[in-house]
């Protein structure tokens, strides 16, 4: 019998055991994709062209990131609650016009830029030509050879304190008992928190009495009518993969009972899961499915999504991890790291900035954290105030040598 002891033979295995691990994860790391994401909301452009707008006019705002080192390319069909193609699981945009409003929609777009009128006259001319304006951008992201996500938003509330609203669904209307709360009730600290950031970015009051205005994922009908949207989405179009953006907006539960219901959640998730393989299988090319996620993994826990648990059960391929609208502190790519299974990659999203080294700064960053890519979201949105963004940015922001700092 061998009279070694047990505890002397372990300390001797010790460093074998941290060797294993180090390099475990060593080449953990090395297979972990690497992404850099642009993710367009899809209808902005919309705004800016006077009609009719071309579908050259509309693949150029896909073409504009080629080549600057995006590899992947975020569309979100969402314009508001509905979407911007024609679709039978909801409604689409634009959808309760008469022709005789969709021509005098086209007759204000020509004199007023920036406006809701000329957006929908604009959607609406590539569509009576005859094209699937959603379609167009994908169609011609894969001809640039980009990886093409559908970007999903589980809960949009955008204007819903607007009971006339165009870009709010039937089915929302139709339905104030599918709601967390009521428009307007006081958010409480949590949210405030999440949706606020540091005390001198606290969110516009109106954008924070939406939140109560949310749907109620612990509501049977409010998973399906989603799960329902997804599917749609998938069998569609040929896309790579989908993207649920629990971002926009970060509420699913009523304020105090997230807790409760992360199994719900996690059980939709399964189900989202089974539904892009079923659709996989069937074009014989799977659909991969990533979600955005909030800051700090707490937040996650606490308004009943449990990310972690995702993964270690092979319900996502990715994670992005994100801000809600301002990058406050530098995400905790290391804590979600250190919960996560090693293979899974871990991306981080960057929201607008004003100067470039703000955003060399943010990336570096989170680099040094761990990232297995970057995220720009929102980042088209300098053309609201008439400036063109620099895409040329994003071959630095894309390739962490170059952001390594001159004492580096």
């Amino acid at each position: 019998m061998n009279s070694f002891p047990l505890r002397a033979r372990l300390r001797r295995l010790a460093p074998l055991l941290v060797i294993l691990t180090v390099c475990v994860s060593a080449s953990a790391e090395e297979t972990r994709p690497k992404r850099f994401i642009y993710n367009s909301d899809a209808n902005h452009m919309y705004y800016y062209k006077t009609p009719p707008m071309s579908v050259e006019d509309l693949q150029g705002y896909v073409d504009e990131v080629v080549g600057t080192g995006v590899t992947t390319f975020f569309a979100s069909p969402n314009w508001g609650m509905l979407m911007s193609y024609p679709t039978e699981a909801t409604e689409m945009i634009g959808s309760q016009l008469t022709e005789e409003e969709r021509k005098a929609y086209l007759e204000i777009g020509k004199e007023k830029e920036l406006t809701f009128e000329r957006a929908i006259a604009n959607l609406y001319g590539i569509y009576a030509a005859g094209h699937d304006p959603f379609q167009v951008m994908i169609d011609r992201a894969r001809e640039q050879n980009l990886e093409v996500f559908i970007s999903y938003r589980p809960n949009e509330i955008h204007d819903v304190q607007n009971p006339d609203s165009m870009i709010v669904t039937s089915f929302w209307k139709e339905h104030p008992e599918y709601r967390v709360g009521t428009i307007g009730d006081e958010i409480n600290p949590l949210f405030a928190e999440i949706i606020g950031g540091s005390p001198e970015h606290r969110v516009h009051p109106l954008v924070a009495s939406w939140f109560p205005g949310a749907l109620n994922f612990a509501i049977p009908e409010v998973r399906a009518q989603r799960l329902a949207e997804l599917r749609e989405c998938c069998e569609r179009y040929p896309i790579d993969g989908i993207d649920i953006d629990f971002q926009r907006f970060p509420i699913y539960f009523p304020q105090d009972e997230g807790p409760q219901h992360l199994d719900t959640m996690t059980n939709w998730m399964r189900e989202v899961r089974e539904m892009t393989r079923e659709v996989g299988t069937k074009r014989g090319r799977p659909i991969l499915l990533s979600a955005r996620i909030l800051a700090r993994p707490r937040q996650n826990l606490a308004i009943g999504l449990d990310p972690v648990t995702w993964a270690q059960q092979d319900l996502l391929d990715f994670i992005t991890v994100s801000h809600y609208l301002r990058n406050d502190f530098a995400l905790p790519v290391d804590e979600y790291r250190q919960q996560m299974p090693a293979t899974l990659p871990i991306y981080a999203s960057i929201e607008v900035e004003k100067e470039a080294d703000r955003y060399r700064e943010i990336a570096r960053a989170l680099y040094d954290k761990g990232a297995d890519g970057l995220m720009m979201f929102n980042y088209f949105t300098r053309r609201e105030g008439g400036e063109e963004p620099d895409f040329s940015l994003f071959k630095e922001l894309s390739d962490p040598a170059m952001l390594k700092s001159p004492a580096q």
